[in-house]
């Protein structure tokens, strides 16, 4: 027969050891009541353990494509925004220019104001959203347009060269005032106008790419989601502005005058409708956004849901538990001290 050894020492020993393991079982209560998870989803899970990985970054990646999908959604309002402002101050300059048909008066007037509105539309298409230039084309890192008329800008000097190839002296000569109707309509309609198609616009004006910013707004789906600088609707504002800036004051006959006045309100209309087309391409891709990602959203939520049915802990349990080990290290606590005050001493007389 085998007999066991019983001392204050055996038994303060067992009290540490039953602390220890409160104490671990303390934290990990203390994680799952504070977080609703289980502490060690391997050990709980077991084979599920891959499964609830799966889960876990399904739902990760579908929540950062909602939040890249609201940066999307910002840029494009911000371009939405750009646009407005361009079609309005076009429309503006539309009724403005109109007025001016048969008037000898105010020529002057009329040219600020074109290179006023030229100035306003460069920097509203060199708009930046989050350091991006959201009229760039897939350059999103170069400003689309440089300024018109800056020093060594090659806009205006091909621009006023085209005019100096085609009459044969350039606009500050006084023969600007002998040009006929009709040679200002052929020049308008050819020589300028080969100025702002898409071959002599990248050369000179614009460092937009044509390729437009493609944005995954779901998992299974692309979108293209900017305008390019380099849109018809661009090149035709910036004709007619750099048509009325050039041409307005520098002499013209009435005849040349209104032709150029006429050819100013053609243009106008144009760029009016091509850049509302781009508006509404632009609502599309706004549209089939919003819709992917509020099917995101019910995705995630499913993916939430069954993350919680693996990995969650009743809270109310998990609290009870936790109160349970506190009150048991207490008592053990107090136990480890009653042992220790205990000596053979205290009984010997």
């Amino acid at each position: 027969m085998k007999t066991q050894s019983v001392s204050s020492y055996m038994l303060s020993n067992s009290t540490r050891n039953i602390i220890a393991r409160a104490q671990a079982e303390l934290v990990k209560a203390n994680q799952e009541a504070t977080t609703g998870f289980v502490f060690d989803k391997g050990l709980t899970l077991g084979s599920r353990t891959g499964q609830s990985i799966s889960l876990r970054k399904e739902h990760d990646r579908l929540t950062v494509l909602t939040q890249t999908n609201g940066l999307i959604s910002e840029r494009m309002k911000a371009s939405q925004d750009a646009l407005s402002n361009v079609i309005k101050g076009s429309q503006d300059f539309l009724g403005n220019v109109t007025a001016m048909r048969g008037a000898s008066e105010g020529r002057s007037i009329i040219v600020d104001k074109a290179k006023g509105l030229l100035q306003t539309a460069t920097d509203l298409i060199n708009t930046s959203y989050n350091g991006e230039y959201i009229f760039a084309g897939e350059n999103t890192d170069v400003k689309p347009l440089g300024d018109y008329g800056s020093a060594g800008d090659p806009a205006r000097a091909a621009v006023l060269q085209s005019f100096q190839d085609y009459f044969g002296f350039p606009t500050t000569d006084p023969q600007v005032a002998n040009i006929t109707a009709a040679a200002m309509k052929t020049y308008l309609d050819t020589s300028l106008a080969a100025e702002f198609d898409s071959a002599s616009w990248s050369a000179n004006w614009s460092s937009a790419s044509d390729t437009l910013v493609k944005s995954r707004i779901a998992p299974t789906e692309l979108a293209e989601t900017s305008v390019s600088a380099n849109n018809s609707g661009f090149r035709q504002l910036a004709m007619s502005y750099t048509m009325m800036a050039e041409l307005g004051d520098i002499g013209l006959n009435q005849a040349a005058f209104d032709t150029v006045i006429d050819k100013v309100a053609e243009t106008t209309n144009q760029n009016s409708t091509s850049l509302a087309g781009a508006q509404s391409f632009l609502g599309n891709a706004q549209a089939r956004t919003k819709d992917a990602t509020d099917r995101l959203t019910v995705q995630i939520n499913v993916l939430n849901s069954s993350v919680l049915d693996l990995e969650a802990v009743d809270p109310f349990e998990a609290a009870n538990r936790v109160e349970a080990l506190r009150t048991q290290i207490d008592a053990s606590y107090a136990l480890t001290v009653k042992i220790q005050s205990l000596s053979l001493l205290n009984y010997l007389k």
